[in-house]
């Protein structure tokens, strides 16, 4: 079989079909069936280094594997701090806080490892995984990132979340640490010159990103109020005539009434 038809059967369709199974999921049409679909696609993915071992796209599967553990780690640490604080709905038990800290704890000492140490994602020939060196520092980057600023934005708008806010800004802290110590040592099999360099190329991928949102929203507003200024002023309704006052009243008596007690 064609390496091309290999690739398209045993990695790119079932990467569609993940977002189709997640599509009738959410959409409430098929609901299990749709979870089926995505799972399937999902795990088709993960193993397409297996599957395809030719293709040079199965390295986002391969990738996609190998991070599944310390991912889902920190999805079950995140929702636990979140609905095991001051939340209206949804709260958890206040053991959730601890079990979701200790669990985002060991997904970055698992994260940490795999740049460290021997955990490090291998794909083929003993190479680092190609992808890995790019989603560790955009990762590193993006999280940095996205909890000061929820830590800012809740101490600035929050109500009594100020230990909220202090906890991301630690961890937007933490993170950081993390970044600066990669930047300055060498991993098992990348050095710190390489961390560096899609380091940068991560900052750039996401302030092109920011920008790119703004101008995309700027752009919108721009839009809307042309079109809202371009629109000609509503006309003043006439007054009512006699005839329609008598009908209004009319009506009104035909439909108010009441008994006296």
């Amino acid at each position: 079989m064609d390496s091309m038809l290999e690739a398209a059967i045993w990695f790119w369709i079932p990467l569609c079909l993940v977002p189709i199974g997640i599509w009738f999921s959410v959409s409430g049409q098929a609901k299990s069936i749709g979870k089926i679909i995505a799972a399937i696609g999902l795990v088709l993915v993960m193993i397409s280094s297996w599957t395809v071992p030719s293709s040079d796209s199965t390295a986002g599967g391969h990738l996609l594997l190998s991070i599944s553990a310390p991912s889902l780690l920190l999805a079950y640490g995140v929702h636990g701090m979140i609905f095991g604080g001051n939340v209206p709905v949804g709260r958890l038990d206040s053991s959730a806080r601890w079990s979701g800290s200790l669990a985002i704890f060991v997904s970055l000492l698992i994260l940490c490892l795999m740049h460290w140490y021997s955990f490090t994602p291998l794909w083929r020939d003993g190479e680092v995984n190609p992808y890995w060196i790019v989603f560790w520092p955009t990762f590193l980057l993006f999280a940095t990132s996205l909890c000061s600023v929820s830590a800012v934005a809740l101490a600035s708008y929050g109500e009594n979340r100020l230990n909220e806010s202090i906890n991301l800004a630690v961890l937007s802290v933490f993170m950081a640490g993390i970044a600066l110590s990669a930047m300055i040592f060498d991993g098992y099999m990348t050095t710190s010159d390489e961390f560096r360099d899609y380091l940068w190329l991560a900052t750039a991928d996401v302030f092109g990103t920011i920008v790119g949102m703004s101008l995309a929203i700027a752009a919108f507003a721009i839009v809307i109020w042309a079109y809202e200024n371009s629109l000609p002023l509503p006309e003043i309704s006439p007054p009512p005539t006699e005839e329609e006052i008598k009908h209004v009243v009319s009506l009104a008596k035909n439909h108010i009434g009441g008994e006296e007690e």
